[in-house]
């Protein structure tokens, strides 16, 4: 097999490893990863073997090894200085949404309730009104009030998942990555 044969196989292969991954965990299958993935890695092992030409050289292998480590290292520091600082912004309250609740007990015994979100930051007022929702009677709620309610919940997620975040910062880790990876394989390419 050549190289350019190898480097296919290992791209493709990669490529269905990758979207049998994304499909698993679309799906909520989390045992297919667990074989995809070690069955991905001994196929490429399996091409590699049948490669009949030096794919690498000794000083090859020492600029990978070297570019590898210090990509490492850097992504340790960086990512535990970049979890810190989203850590501090998550949980600071300028930047967190206010929500209240008012639970307004009637003379007749009847339980109403009302649950309001206001923008991050601000004074809770109508100019600062995000949304809210209000169920009339808490011990007899109708269908469409329980629908108004979960639907309020649902909202309240929905803009993280439209924006589809883990997969956004997944992705721009790996490409972080590749590109410390090959800033450092570079370097030591001139170097050596």
């Amino acid at each position: 097999m050549k190289r350019i044969t190898y480097l296919t196989c290992t791209l493709i292969v990669a490529c269905m490893v990758a979207a049998m991954v994304g499909w698993s965990m679309a799906a909520g299958n989390f045992l297919i990863p667990v074989i995809a993935i070690p069955l991905g890695i001994i196929v490429i092992i399996a091409c590699q073997a049948q490669v009949d030409i030096v794919i690498a050289d000794e000083r090859e292998n020492r600029i990978r090894g070297r570019a590898a480590l210090r990509t490492l290292e850097v992504v340790a520091i960086g990512g535990a200085i970049a979890a810190i600082i989203l850590y501090s912004y998550i949980v600071s309250i300028p930047l967190t949404p206010i929500i209240t609740g008012k639970l307004v007990i009637t003379d007749d015994g009847r339980q109403s309730m009302t649950i309001a979100e206001y923008q991050p930051g601000s004074v809770p007022g109508p100019d600062t009104l995000v949304r809210s929702t209000t169920i009339n009677d808490l011990s007899s709620m109708n269908e469409s009030e329980a629908i108004a309610y979960s639907s309020y919940i649902r909202e309240g997620f929905k803009e993280n998942e439209n924006r589809g975040l883990a997969g956004m910062t997944i992705g721009g880790c790996l490409a972080a990555m590749l590109a410390i990876f090959g800033a450092f394989y570079l370097y030591y390419d001139r170097k050596y």
